[in-house]
């Protein structure tokens, strides 16, 4: 009972990326530039997932979709922190981690967990960096008070949910390799992960449906 509602939540999760998709797509016309990178990554999603499912059908190997996934993921909302968070930190701190990050995730794939394996230990780096920027974002927004309604505004919804997804997926990252794929036990991690993923959409969505302008 437990892997079937895993499996099922796992599989929701997959397909809840299509909300933020839709949403951005039918407001585009309103989109400011943060947003507009939001969506770039939303679609980016959905391209991987449907590219992943392709290849899972073909019996071809799909980590080579996460692992570009993930760089485009991690570029995408540095970039969209770089813009939130100045002057707090200059352009070039952004480059040099952007820069790390391109090294390790290289590293990763050749020489630790190999490109036919999932891209644990870089999801968890990219987890722990983009936890940084959001805590980051959090510090200035109340140090500064400038944001006069807050629920208007999209980062705050982006941060919330890259926090959110990231600090409680950082784990599921880390063991998921070391996890017997026969027990139990990795059919509830994914579907704890499953949930999270489905909230973080939900959280791209709103950060895509506000109006910050008025």
């Amino acid at each position: 009972m437990e892997e079937e509602l895993a499996w099922l939540i796992t599989n929701v999760s997959k397909y809840s990326v299509a909300l933020p998709a839709l949403i951005g797509v039918f407001v585009f016309f309103r989109l400011e530039n943060t947003q507009k990178v939001i969506l770039l990554l939303v679609l980016i999603s959905v391209l991987s997932e449907a590219s992943a499912h392709i290849l899972g059908f073909t019996g071809a190997g799909q980590t080579v979709v996460y692992y570009l996934f993930t760089c485009f993921e991690f570029g995408l909302l540095t970039y969209v922190f770089a813009e939130g968070i100045k002057p707090f930190f200059r352009p070039i701190f952004f480059l040099a981690i952007a820069l790390f990050f391109l090294i390790f995730i290289l590293i990763d794939m050749i020489w630790i967990s190999g490109i036919a394996q999932f891209n644990s230990y870089s999801t968890a780096i990219e987890g722990l960096i983009l936890i940084f920027f959001a805590l980051i974002f959090f510090y200035k927004t109340l140090h500064e008070l400038k944001i006069r309604f807050l629920e208007r505004e999209p980062l705050f919804w982006i941060s919330a949910g890259v926090l959110l997804y990231f600090s409680s997926s950082l784990f599921i990252f880390l063991f998921s390799n070391y996890v017997n794929s026969s027990t139990t036990a990795l059919f509830i991690i994914w579907g704890i992960h499953g949930i999270f993923s489905i909230l973080l959409n939900v959280f791209y969505s709103t950060a895509l449906w506000v109006r910050p302008n008025l």
